[in-house]
């Protein structure tokens, strides 16, 4: 096998490992969206997570506004314990 056959397969392994891993990293929302007790994953390449858009509404009066929770974050249900555990 020439130097450029062993490094062309060499990158599109290291490609297809990168995209296999990223695929199973996907942001899971739990709970419904807006309430106290919503969860979410990040991905975990900012650490801590960017802040949220404000999804209630402000009124001038508390009866006609509707309140608005960022959701929790929490770790990958695939985690082992260890990790949910130092979170």
């Amino acid at each position: 096998m020439k130097f450029t056959e062993k490094l062309s397969l060499g990158t599109l392994t290291l490609l297809a490992a990168v995209t296999a891993c990223s695929i199973g990293h996907a942001q899971q929302v739990t709970g419904t969206p807006g309430s106290p007790s919503a969860t979410t994953t990040i991905e975990g390449n900012q650490l801590p997570a960017p802040p949220r858009k404000f999804g209630g509404v402000i009124e001038e009066s508390a009866k006609d506004s509707r309140p608005w929770w960022p959701p929790r974050v929490v770790p990958p249900r695939a985690m082992g314990s260890a990790a949910r555990s130092a979170a």
